[in-house]
């Protein structure tokens, strides 16, 4: 994924995802923090995006570090977070490259399927080997997927073309069962008259793979969950949530817990 896939649309993106329940992302996560009895201090949001994830749980106590690969975006996350006053730190990496020292953090999250990006299977083990690297023994890894099912019933395909909307757009996706890869073509209007096209590309992974490349980086999985609940993934679930644990030898000290539960 090209770092510059998002650079056109980053000062609009948050306009564009205005109706993403993203206190509902935040509360899921808490949620499974509670299910796994863990109270994590600090967190790594990976492709954080313009931060929303990462700002909601700052607002909440937690110490985020949010990483993403693309710099147009980082740059409104700071934005946001410098006009809220809050203390996030914000930083240009490539899951698959990022080197953070060992039991640098309690948790690590990725949502809104942000690893489907990751189109070639060996730099997925290669980000997942980094998060294990980065986590204490026993610190969570939540992330979501889009299925393969949601790719085989072109969920992409959409488009929201109101004059009422700050952006509106059209997206044309098309599944390519052998190569595994969902092509979507995006086409956006801005009410400010800037008018561009973006091709953005998803892997559809299925679940024994995911858990293979989770164990073969020394995770241990706790589920693979319909999204925003505890209920097992089927073979139509469009999106799920994988909750894995960090094995032993990603580091040697216990999760940090704080008698307020919030860090």
């Amino acid at each position: 994924m090209s770092a510059d896939a998002f650079a056109n649309i980053a000062p609009y993106y948050d306009a564009l995802m205005s109706n993403v329940p993203y206190d509902m992302w935040a509360d899921y996560v808490e949620e499974v923090f509670v299910h796994l009895r863990v109270r994590p201090r600090r967190i790594l949001d990976i492709a954080t995006g313009t931060g929303s994830a990462a700002i909601l749980l700052a607002e909440r106590g937690y110490k985020v570090t949010g990483v993403d690969l693309s710099e147009p975006m980082l740059q409104q996350a700071r934005s946001k977070a410098r006009k809220q006053g809050l203390d996030v730190t914000f930083l240009r990496r490539d899951a698959a490259d990022m080197n953070f020292p060992p039991n640098s953090f309690d948790a690590a999250i990725c949502l809104y399927d942000s690893f489907n990006y990751i189109v070639e299977p060996q730099r997925l083990q290669s980000a997942f080997n980094r998060v294990a690297a980065a986590l204490i023994p026993g610190g969570p890894f939540i992330f979501d997927l889009n299925t393969v099912y949601s790719f085989e019933q072109e969920l992409f395909t959409q488009q929201s073309l109101s004059p009422q909307r700050e952006v509106r757009y059209r997206w044309q996706s098309r599944w390519d069962p052998a190569a595994r890869i969902a092509k979507v073509e995006m086409e956006f209007w801005i009410s400010d008259g800037a008018h561009f096209r973006e091709t953005h590309h998803q892997r559809g992974y299925t679940e024994a793979e995911v858990t293979e490349v989770l164990e073969r980086a020394g995770f241990i999985l706790e589920g693979v969950f319909e999204a925003y609940t505890f209920l097992p993934a089927g073979p139509k679930s469009e999106r799920v949530f994988y909750v894995s644990r960090a094995g032993e030898a990603a580091g040697n000290q216990q999760p940090q817990i704080d008698t307020d539960g919030r860090g």
